[in-house]
């Protein structure tokens, strides 16, 4: 059963929770660099710590970027479709690593399923609320 909002409620729940994630692996990984990766020492080159801590920076400031969007979420579907792909792409770009050095720890996984399969799913249930308030 769907409801007539196409789930609007639902869906700012759902976002408002998911975007805890990337702001609490953002700051771990801009704070702590890769000593907070599950399951690894942490020890890498200067270079690869640099990068970490940068990437992770700016995968901690996409949760303020999704709760912005939560109270008009019938309207921000442009910042919801490129929040989500950039999440996609990062979700690509894991396989690609996972295929050239090994399977990550299962955290990573997670995190890759979410990505690759839990984005498209959201940006659906997005149009489905932005088509029901008559908004696109």
């Amino acid at each position: 059963m769907t409801s007539p909002d196409g789930g609007r409620r639902g869906l700012q729940i759902t976002l408002t929770a998911l975007a805890a994630i990337p702001l609490a692996s953002g700051l771990a990984g801009a704070l702590r660099g890769p000593a907070s990766l599950p399951g690894g020492s942490g020890v890498v080159s200067a270079d690869v710590e640099s990068e970490y801590r940068y990437t992770h920076a700016i995968y901690a400031a996409v949760a303020p970027l999704i709760w912005s969007a939560v109270p008009g979420i019938e309207r921000r579907s442009t910042l919801v479709r490129a929040v989500s792909g950039a999440l996609f792409l990062g979700g690509a770009a894991r396989v690609l690593a996972w295929r050239s050095a090994g399977r990550p720890h299962p955290a990573l996984v997670g995190a890759t399923a979410l990505e690759l399969l839990g984005t498209p799913v959201l940006v659906a249930w997005q149009r489905r609320v932005a088509t029901a308030a008559g908004e696109r």
